[in-house]
């Protein structure tokens, strides 16, 4: 009778339409275990305490200018401080056509972007 229960399950079809084979060395499959705990969420940082000095420099020049309410800035260039990804949300945009808030962006920040490999930006108005 044992071995007729072990027949029955080598030849489970599963939903997906595979045949799921039992052999001795492997384990059932609805034996495994799987955690259920979950790591703690991690602890949040302003950008700001996260970046640094030249991301800070950056960062504090925006501020200034647009007053976001949404500023995140970070070095994609793996350090060298050659290309940057900057995402901004301002009331300033507000009226303005996506090439325009790029173009006001790339006019204040023109000094540093002259150091720079690449920039990735994205704006957005503040919907109010």
């Amino acid at each position: 009778m044992f071995r007729n229960n072990i027949n029955i399950i080598r030849n489970i079809r599963l939903s997906n339409g595979n045949i799921y084979k039992y052999n001795n060395k492997s384990s059932f499959w609805w034996n495994r275990t799987y955690s259920t705990t979950t790591p703690p969420p991690p602890q949040e940082q302003s950008q700001s305490e996260s970046m640094d000095e030249y991301e800070l420099k950056i960062y504090n020049i925006l501020q200034q200018e647009l007053n976001p309410i949404n500023l995140k800035i970070k070095d994609v260039s793996g350090g060298c401080g050659s290309m940057f990804s900057i995402f901004i949300e301002s009331e300033k945009f507000k009226g303005l056509t996506m090439i325009k808030q790029h173009r006001l962006v790339n006019e204040i920040l023109k000094d540093e972007i002259k150091k720079w490999h690449g920039l990735q930006l994205r704006t957005k108005k503040v919907n109010m």
